[in-house]
């Protein structure tokens, strides 16, 4: 019972203290944003600590104290916040309660994803008990691609916890996304506001919460997915519906953040800053934009986008890794080009069905990346049953919400151009289908909207009364919730009983973690470099490194890992 309370403690300080950096973020940098809700709040403030987080990575661990020190001051604004307005917060309050309550099941994990002992684990475990260090990407694979989702998740690092929490950042997401998805919907509905953004969020929130339940296999991918699910319903706000300005203006610059925190995870997602330029130029929107008060986020979001390639850049040596022409010089702590190259068309290779459990295709890896040499045993091996499986369920979502909404009368609706939006996400689809045809790399997004979109403009031409729409809606809500849990319950059976059938989850809430043996694979007089003798390195003593080859060069403070042979 004690250590549920404790799992249970701290994950409500997180939530409110990451709403509380969003009131922090808007206080500051841009105060239009103070009038959003808990929800917009909370996405931008992971947004502003994981800045924090990479910014005070340079100079300190992030330790108990930091750690103690950066959550207090989120509270502490929070709260501020919060009796400042206390009636309508009260409100809001309740409102995240509630979600908190219908979803809690889903950051109970035993088992987490492959990866998360590989490196995702010790990657946010070593900025929490070391400053940053040049050249990592030098330990594994794993740490030559950073993630802003482990930046946020060393700030979790607390008395108690420790690194129990290292999962749940994307539990957070989740909570945020679906707090400003069902404000939209019912704000909305208390509008007869039936149209495409209304039934667009309803249906982004049926998949989002179906097909994204499990928390444990986020990683840094459906999480940033979640992220693009949201923009795009507030792309359809800006680009169809009426907004007077200052609304407009704020949706607009939280889009923007939106995608720079979706990207700071995944940097494949820079792509969808696109839509900025698209936007800005639309009814000349851009002669209200750039005015002076706008200057300070803009401002901000510069300096994010460079602290990310800045990160990057002193991990492996490129800007954009594994995009070799990013690789700037030959420095102490730079990746060898022949590396480089290699791992991008790994990379390729590996999302192009070329390798798996099990299996590794016998064509030369150059050669099966090529010419659509790979179409063959991606279609047999990844479209056959891992998206097939989700487009499928794309149409049942589909379906149902048409068959819930079908009405008789059909209500004049304002033609739409939507050739734009769709010449957009093809051209999206043919760059994701060409270089990394992996669902993680942004496949559910660019399978789900184009029908999602389609099936919203057929929704909205229906001419509903509320009483319908309201049951429709309720229900729609009810059975995905529904759905979400059940699914989480099937999934802790399953982990129970297939791989640990002793793990009582009524005792602890705490995830699996191995007890690794370690050696010393460097030492000096102050620092000393661990690996692990068999398997990965989980939570072993931090920095944990794949690679045994090793030496440290001082620099001005810094470590810098380099190769002890090339």
């Amino acid at each position: 019972m004690t250590n549920h309370l404790i799992f249970i403690f701290y994950l409500l300080i997180f939530l409110i203290s990451t709403i509380g950096f969003g009131y922090l973020f808007s206080t500051f940098f841009f105060k239009d944003f103070r009038v959003l809700n808990f929800g917009y709040q909370g996405i931008i403030g992971f947004f502003t600590i994981c800045l924090i987080s990479i910014i005070t990575s340079f100079f300190f661990p992030h330790n108990f104290i930091h750690n103690t020190l950066l959550h207090l001051v989120g509270l502490v604004i929070f709260f501020w916040n919060f009796f400042k307005n206390k009636k309508d917060n009260i409100i809001q309050i309740k409102k995240l309660a509630s979600l908190f309550l219908i979803l809690a099941i889903g950051v109970y994990v035993f088992k987490n994803h492959d990866d998360f002992p590989y490196y995702h684990l010790t990657y946010a475990l070593n900025l929490s008990q070391n400053s940053f260090m040049f050249g990592t990407g030098i330990f594994s694979h794993g740490f030559k691609t950073a993630s802003s989702i482990f930046f946020y998740h060393s700030t979790l690092y607390l008395p108690f916890i420790k690194f129990y929490l290292f999962h749940s950042g994307p539990f957070l997401i989740l909570i945020y996304f679906n707090y400003i998805v069902l404000s939209k919907i019912f704000n909305k509905f208390k509008k007869n506001e039936f149209d495409i953004v209304y039934f667009l969020s309803l249906l982004n929130f049926i998949f989002v919460n179906i097909v994204f339940y499990r928390i444990a296999e986020h990683g840094t991918d459906r999480t940033g997915q979640i992220l693009l699910f949201l923009i795009f319903i507030i792309l359809f706000e800006l680009f169809f519906l009426k907004n007077n300005l200052k609304k407009k203006n704020i949706l607009f610059n939280f889009l923007l953040v939106s995608v720079f925190l979706a990207a700071s995870m995944k940097v494949l997602f820079y792509i969808y800053l696109i839509f900025a330029p698209i936007i800005l130029f639309k009814d000349n929107f851009y002669k209200e934009y750039l005015v002076k008060k706008n200057l300070v986020i803009i401002f901000i979001l510069i300096f994010s986008f460079s602290l990310n390639l800045t990160t990057n850049f002193f991990t492996t040596g490129c800007l954009v890794f594994p995009e070799e022409k990013t690789c700037i010089g030959k420095f102490d702590w730079s990746l060898p080009e022949k590396e480089v190259l290699r791992l991008k068309v790994h990379y390729e290779w590996w999302a192009k069905a070329g390798g798996g459990p099990g299996y590794a295709s016998t064509i030369e890896p150059k050669e099966y990346v090529k010419n659509f040499v790979w179409l063959k045993d991606w279609i047999n091996r990844y479209f056959f049953n891992k998206i097939s499986d989700t487009f499928l369920g794309i149409i049942f979502i589909s379906f149902l919400s048409l068959a819930f909404f079908r009405g008789v009368k059909k209500k004049k609706i304002i033609p739409r151009n939507m050739l734009l939006i769709n010449s957009i996400l093809l051209l999206f689809f043919l760059e994701w289908f060409l270089k990394h045809p992996a669902m993680r790399y942004g496949g559910f997004v660019l399978f789900a909207l184009p029908i999602f979109i389609y099936t919203s403009q057929k929704l909205e031409s229906y001419k509903l009364n509320k009483k319908k729409a309201l049951i429709s809606t309720v229900l729609l809500i009810f059975l995905t919730f529904f759905g979400y849990n059940i699914r989480n319950a099937f999934r802790l059976n399953k982990e129970i009983n297939n791989y640990n059938p002793g793990y009582n989850l009524l005792k602890s809430p705490f995830f699996h973690v191995d007890d690794v043996k370690v050696k010393i694979s460097y030492q000096d007089k102050s620092f000393k470099i661990y690996s692990p003798i068999k398997n990965m390195c989980w939570a072993a003593p931090t920095p944990c490194s794949y690679n045994k080859n090793l030496k440290v060069k001082n620099w001005h403070g810094f470590k810098i890992i380099q190769r002890a042979q090339e």
